[in-house]
């Protein structure tokens, strides 16, 4: 094989913090200012299996733990995981939590959580009013006032882990946490999205994804608010997964339901399909963003599991870009305004569970910004506003490591850090391999740890090294491959393409 060896530096995002937290985060909000530093905190819920406490509020200005409680069962999905505004007075946000798991209270609930200290506001039993072995939280949204007591109502999917044909949408009162009305599903509320008042009754519809166990012939749905009245039910080919709202700028928003069966259908508010994609594999996530193609129309983010991110016209559904962001790619966000080549641009940062990484990518363009390798699964992506110059996207990870750090904020702008590499900096430098290998040299004199990817996120080589030597030999096949080299206070990556 004829072996051309192609290196370019691969820029990395600013760490501006990571957080220590007892298990897996698998979904974060930002929370807004908690500890009154003047900057917004991040909630973070930790996996249902692992260890306690469940949830934790992290400091936007350093990730140092702000509170922690043990008094909910974890968490499923980022579906499950919202802000909500303050009830009591103190200028905090409380958060809404729906949580999975056990056979009672703190599993099996929506819980109202105060922002300030993580007690209870109030709990919402769902297994107190379904059958037994369901009534695990999957999703909850916030809706505007419906019973002018002057606070947001919210609504809550429920279903089960395993194969009963039992799921449950539940409307509930804000202010004191009691149902304003239930609605039995053949199969759990993946998710749950407030819409525009569609039939003008003065309370917002709600959009309703089903899925999970293949129940559900027409699994996107259009609930009306006020009653629980289904006002229309789709089938878009499969259990749906996630909703998006696509902003239109003379009209009502589309909503666009992705799959597990790898396709999408957008819908108007009567329940008229707009457009479909049929695509491959299975999408996990899916989120309404800004117009990128000047048509007046926002376009939409995807998650394809099966090993990257797309970006679809909200309008008519065609790709206008995809990148291959990992496989098992579970989550993507859209950042606004990041600083790339001195313009503020629109971008879509990914997570990939079997990748493990985020990346981040131009919406405009599809290029890719930067790109964060890690030795965890990555399972969500959210954004916050910190004190910092760029948008900061939260990575969530989660693996059956013992590692404590689980939750990382990344400055999206590398052009306001210090990504890359100087040459008193660099730890390894590629040289030419032959017959069919990679070979580089490590340069320092620090304890160094040489990693090598492929695109899926598969190591095909790890070593340790103290001191600067050459390494040669590793066997490859053709493709790019990314080396990765860390001490304790730097990590440098460089693709490599193989021909």
């Amino acid at each position: 094989m004829s072996l051309i060896l192609c290196v370019l530096l691969l820029a990395e995002p600013d760490v501006v913090w990571s957080a220590v937290t007892s298990g897996g985060v698998y979904c974060s909000v930002d929370m807004g200012d908690l500890d009154g530093d003047g900057i917004s905190d991040v909630a973070c819920g930790v996996n249902f299996w692992d260890e306690e406490p469940t949830l934790w509020v992290v400091s936007g200005s350093d990730g140092s733990t702000v509170w922690t409680s043990d008094q909910y069962n974890g968490i499923y999905s980022n579906e499950g995981f919202k802000w909500f505004p303050d009830m009591n007075g103190d200028g905090k946000r409380e958060l809404l939590m729906a949580t999975p798991g056990g056979y009672a209270p703190p599993g099996r609930s929506l819980y109202l959580i105060s922002g300030a200290d993580g007690s209870t506001i109030w709990e919402w039993a769902a297994c107190s009013v379904m059958p037994s072995n369901t009534g695990w939280g999957y999703s909850c949204t916030v809706l505007p006032d419906m019973n002018s007591d002057g606070v947001p109502e919210c609504a809550a999917g429920f279903g089960t882990s395993g194969s009963s044909n039992t799921g449950l949408l539940a409307c509930i009162d804000g202010a004191a946490g009691d149902s304003l009305w239930t609605l039995w599903l053949p199969d759990a509320g993946e998710d749950v999205e407030s819409f525009v008042d569609v039939n003008a009754d003065g309370a917002s519809e709600i959009l309703l994804a089903v899925g999970g166990n293949g129940y559900a012939g027409e699994p996107a749905q259009l609930v009306d608010g006020a009653s629980g009245t289904v006002l229309w039910q789709k089938d878009p080919g499969g259990d749906c997964m996630a909703i998006a709202l696509i902003d239109r700028s003379d009209t009502w928003p589309l909503a666009a339901f992705c799959t597990f069966n790898g396709k999408v259908e957008c819908y108007d508010g009567g329940g008229s399909t707009i457009w479909n994609y049929d695509g491959a594999g299975t999408y996990m996530d899916i989120q309404g963003g800004p117009d990128v193609n000047g048509d007046g129309t926002g376009d939409v983010a995807l998650a394809g599991d099966d090993g990257g991110m797309l970006c679809l016209s909200g309008a008519d559904g065609s790709v206008l870009w995809s990148y291959p962001s990992g496989a098992d790619t579970w989550s993507v966000v859209w950042v606004d305004s990041v600083l790339v080549q001195g313009q503020a641009v629109p971008c879509i940062a990914s997570g990939s569970v079997n990748g493990r990484s985020v990346c981040l990518v131009n919406a405009l363009t599809g290029a890719l910004v930067w790109e964060m390798s890690f030795t965890e699964r990555v399972y969500n992506v959210s954004v916050a506003q910190l004190d910092y110059p760029s948008p900061v996207v939260i990575a969530g990870l989660q693996d059956q490591l013992p590692l404590p750090t689980h939750a990382w904020a990344l400055a999206t702008s590398t052009e306001t850090g210090t990504g890359g590499s100087s040459p008193d900096e660099e730890l390894i430098r590629p040289v030419n391999p032959s017959g069919g290998t990679i070979s580089f040299t490590v340069l320092r004199e620090d304890d160094v740890t040489v990693q090598c990817f492929d695109l899926g996120g598969r190591i095909v080589y790890q070593g340790e090294f103290s001191g600067s030597q050459c390494v040669t030999g590793i066997p490859v096949n053709s493709g790019v491959y990314i080396l990765r080299a860390s001490t304790e206070s730097f990590t440098e990556s460089r693709k490599v393409t193989v021909l």
